[in-house]
């Protein structure tokens, strides 16, 4: 098994909100207790558009990883793409699909106040 399929698989997607054409996901990381981004996927029935939100408590653009030798890396932030797109991605049908990334200013959705 490749390292990145192992720190792959400390991330979790977990269903919060699901209905006919948009489902929403929180983002989970092993490290820690609470989510650390959400995930909303909308189906208009030709293609997906995701929109990622990452929150500030999860350092997203550390290296996930380091092998010696290797010169080249990715970011937590790259590797959860390869998660949302074999866990979200491919069981709706793979396809066309549109994906947003956000960084929020606030640790929680509760705390944003519409701000991203």
């Amino acid at each position: 098994m490749a390292v990145e399929d192992v720190v792959a698989q400390e991330f979790a997607l977990k269903r919060y909100i699901r209905a006919h054409s948009a489902e929403k996901y929180l983002v989970y990381h092993s490290t820690q207790k609470r989510p650390c981004g959400q995930l909303i996927v909308v189906d208009d029935g030709y293609d997906l558009f995701l929109s990622l939100i990452l929150y500030p408590t999860f350092s997203w653009d550390e290296p996930a990883y380091h092998l010696e030798g290797d010169p080249e890396g990715r970011a937590f932030s790259e590797l959860l793409v390869d998660v949302v797109a074999a866990e979200v991605i491919e069981p709706w049908g793979g396809g066309k699909w549109h994906l947003e990334v956000f960084r929020s200013a606030s640790a929680e959705p509760e705390d944003w106040n519409g701000e991203m």
